[in-house]
């Protein structure tokens, strides 16, 4: 299934020219281009599209910050071991390691940390479920999140999956890390098992922010860069929206995004037009999805990308059909995929976020035109300026914000900010923007630096896990989603109290959870309200 970038360029969207596409059509990432789309100057950094380039990031000038986000006062369920005392822990291990790391210069001669580890499965470490709420279990559906997976945020993997290219159905899969120096995989192995002592002194794995972390950044640069091509994939910047905001998290995987791979499995019945027997074919692959969504408990839903008229014909080319699909074919061919949005969003006990497409109708868009229950469909605007209240409600008032296109609105269920002053080449940002680490190293905090639905709809659902959380604060961690909590968690992100977009039918969809911190990591006060992305 490709993934929602914005080579649908609208008047609304950074220009495409601005942009490199790294990676031309590739059929493991959904039959699609799979476009990882970088500005000139992030590459000339040797960035990577998830290594945390724009505004602040590493050897990027750090734009003015402003306005300062609002003081709100922190929320804590953390009762022991005490915030400070695990600051400090942590400053000394980041001492250690940076000491550790600068002593090593495998360029210029031999260290026993410079050996280089091959073939490291992510098979070969596991999850750590008491670092987790069981109610937070998303399933993540996206593409290249093998490294971070196995080595960076191994403790917060459940499981690794992907569909299989023979039967079409889903299977476990083993991700594998070719080469690795021994020292980077010392330092993400450490911080993704470090321990802090709980109140009676015993020593409990710990989840260990990213922004605490920074000192160590800039030493993973250059010839220490070792994991750069990795975190180009899509998936990544994906995962490093989720995996920070919601600190007790745990994820499983499906990757690559599966059309592709059904594609492959029923060609025969593809490429006769048979798109009854394509539909029993997804329709079993969506019935052993179920059974992985059970057996984890999954709670959430991630998945950035889509499947329309006009990113089809990549998919439908890859097959080699010989002839070419009409407007009806292609659109009897995306239905037959609707088993599996079914799986995803209409369980009754999961809440699934999508980013939604570009200038879309019920034609060009026939999945997206479906009324799933579960599902909200997700997009972006630029602030600008503008301070949206905390629950977004302007009553008659328009806000003063780069609106999103009016022809999307009927079908986007929500619109989050993307905390940039302008949408230029190189935006400003202001003082809380939507938050970005890199997850194949999870070094730091910076703004998710161009905008796009593929990474609003992981901002979205870090709302939803923190609006669950305010709405059901006594509800068991074993306890799952029911129909009535999911839609009054649907509600209060869009409450209604906008008159002046007749589109939205009364609803507030232009959100700016990043500007009001709600989400986990500042609920639980792993970070302060008045915390600056840009402050050194």
């Amino acid at each position: 299934m490709p993934t929602r970038e914005i080579e649908s360029v609208s008047p609304r969207k950074i220009p495409s020219n601005l942009y490199v596409t790294f990676v031309t059509p590739d059929p493991n990432r959904g039959g699609r281009k799979t476009v990882a789309r970088l500005s000139a100057w992030v590459l000339s950094l040797g960035l990577a599209a998830c290594g945390g380039g724009g505004g602040g990031g590493e050897g990027s000038p750090a734009p003015t910050p402003e306005p300062k986000p609002p003081n709100l006062p922190p929320v804590t369920e953390l009762p022991a071991p005490d915030l400070l005392a695990r600051r400090q822990q942590v400053q000394t291990f980041v001492a250690e390691q940076k000491s550790k790391i600068e002593a090593v210069d495998c360029q210029r001669g031999s260290h026993a940390l410079c050996e280089n580890l091959v073939d490291l499965r992510f098979s070969q470490g596991q999850a750590r479920p008491e670092k987790l709420r069981a109610d937070q279990t998303i399933l993540l559906i996206d593409g290249g999140i093998g490294h971070a997976a196995t080595l960076r945020y191994r403790s917060r993997i459940l499981a690794y999956y992907r569909v299989s290219e023979s039967s079409g159905l889903v299977e476990a899969h083993d991700p594998v890390i070719a080469n690795t120096p021994r020292w980077g995989a010392e330092l993400l192995r450490a911080i993704d098992g470090f321990q802090s002592p709980d109140a009676t002194g015993q020593l409990r794995p710990s989840f260990v922010p990213a922004a605490w972390l920074r000192p160590l950044r800039p030493l993973l640069s250059g010839p220490r860069d070792f994991a750069m091509l990795d975190r180009i994939p899509h998936g990544n910047m994906v995962l490093a929206q989720l995996v920070e905001a919601n600190p007790q998290a745990g994820f499983v995987v499906l990757d690559p995004i599966p059309i592709q791979s059904l594609l492959k499995a029923h060609r025969s019945s593809v490429c006769a037009k048979d798109w009854a027997s394509v539909e029993r074919g997804v329709q079993a692959m969506a019935q052993s999805l179920k059974e992985v969504l059970q057996g984890h408990g999954v709670d959430y839903v991630n998945l950035s990308g889509g499947l329309d008229t006009g990113n089809l014909p990549d998919s439908w080319g890859a097959l080699n059909c010989g002839f070419t699909l009409g407007q009806a074919e292609a659109q009897a061919l995306i239905l037959a995929f609707r088993p599996l949005y079914a799986a995803l969003f209409e369980s009754p006990q999961i809440l699934g976020v999508q980013a939604a497409g570009v200038m879309m109708t019920p034609t060009s868009h026939p999945l997206e035109a479906l009324p799933l229950a579960h599902r909200l469909r997700v997009s972006y605007f630029h602030p600008l300026a503008e301070q949206l209240p905390a629950d977004g409600v302007t009553g008659n008032r328009r806000p003063a914000v780069l609106e999103p296109n009016a022809a999307d609105r009927a079908m986007v269920d929500v619109f989050l900010s993307t905390g940039m002053l302008d949408d230029s080449f190189r935006p400003g940002f202001n003082a809380a923007p939507p938050l970005i680490t890199d997850s194949v190293y999870g070094l730091d905090l910076t703004p998710v630096f161009h905008a796009s639905p593929s990474w609003s709809a992981p901002q979205a659902l870090n709302r939803l896990i923190h609006l669950k959380r305010l709405l059901a604060p006594t509800l068991p961690p074993e306890a799952p989603l029911d129909p009535a909590l999911i839609q009054r968690m649907k509600d209060a992100l869009t409450p209604m109290g906008c008159s002046w977009a007749p589109e939205d039918s009364g609803r507030c969809k232009l959100q700016d959870p990043a500007w009001h911190r709600q989400q986990e990591l500042f609920r639980q006060a792993w970070l302060p309200p008045s915390w600056n992305w840009a402050a050194p």
